[in-house]
This record gives C-alpha cells, structure tokens and sequence, in this order.
C-alpha cells in the first residue's frame, strides 16, 4: 500500500504456482501434504511446507489443486519420483499473482471485484478462495498466509496482468 491509501505492486512472496489434476491427483497432495489435505473442500486451503519450504495447497476441485511454493522447492523433482500415477502436473506460467496485504485487500477488493452467488469477498475466511470478476476479467482471489503473513492472492491471466494492476491502482 501506498502512503496515501492506494495499492501499489503488491507485496512480494517469492513463489511460484503449479497445478496439478488428474484422477490421482489427491493420493498425489496426500502423499506430500498429509491426510489434512483430503479434508479440505473445493476452493478451500492448508498452509504447509513440502521439504522445508513454505507451501499453501488450494484444492480447485475432486482431484486437482494449485500449490503456491518456495522456488527452492524443486517441485519436478518431487513429482518424478511418483511413477505411475494418473496425474499432470504443470507450473502455470500463463498465470500472474497479484499479493495484496490481507486487511487492505480484504477492504478494497469488494469495491472493483464482483462474484457470483454463492460466493462473497467481504466475508472471505481465512484459506479461501473465490473466483470473481474485474471488469469482465477473470481473477481467482485467494485468501491465505504465506511463510506466516495473511496475504489476498489475486490469480489473473498473464494477459490482463497489466490491467488489474491498473484497476487496483485506482483505488
């Protein structure tokens, strides 16, 4: 946040989404994540950490998720070793992050994001995600804590990048 109230940049998280979907893909999450991770709901969350780095694990739905991780993490060397599950894993390089501090996020998103019922940005809880839309742009927002801070993640094509940045600026 700027001085005077606006979003700049974002914070920074130094990590990196990867997906990953397939019909093995919650033995996949349960494997490196623990028996925790089969109890979360579609657009619902853990913070974890896999190999000692930091890690946030959203299920998307039955049998695919999206992992925020460390850098460090070396995810495709992690996969390799699980031959023979049905599953794709894929960093999502056509996907950009926008990190806004929680309570700021939390505050100015409703005022430019809209959702559809059944979902709400005002009451978003904590390891929650939500899709929405800013003008007619396709976001998921993500409420989470990376290494220990409370952070809203907006997930937006690489393409309207630039211009949710722009929206966000405006504010």
């Amino acid at each position: 946040m700027l001085a005077n109230g606006t979003v700049d940049e974002g914070i920074e998280t130094n990590h990196q989404l990867w997906d990953w979907a397939g019909v093995d893909g919650l033995q996949l999450a349960q494997s490196l994540f623990g028996d925790a991770v089969r109890k979360i709901a579609p657009f619902q969350s853990l913070d974890t950490t896999l190999n000692g780095s930091p890690c946030s694990v959203l299920r998307l739905c039955e049998g695919n998720f999206r992992v925020a991780i460390a850098p460090t993490a070396a995810v495709e060397a992690i996969i390799r070793g699980r031959d023979g599950l049905r599953i794709w894993v894929k960093r999502c390089d056509t996907m950009g992050a926008i990190v806004l501090p929680e309570s700021p996020g939390l505050t100015l998103l409703p005022q430019i994001a809209t959702t559809k019922p059944i979902y709400r940005l005002d009451t978003l809880h904590p390891n929650c995600a939500a899709p929405a839309r800013i003008d007619g742009m396709a976001v998921l927002v993500w409420r989470h804590s990376w290494s220990y801070q409370p952070i809203v993640e907006l997930q937006v094509a690489q393409r309207h990048l630039t211009a949710v940045k722009a929206k966000l600026s405006t504010l």
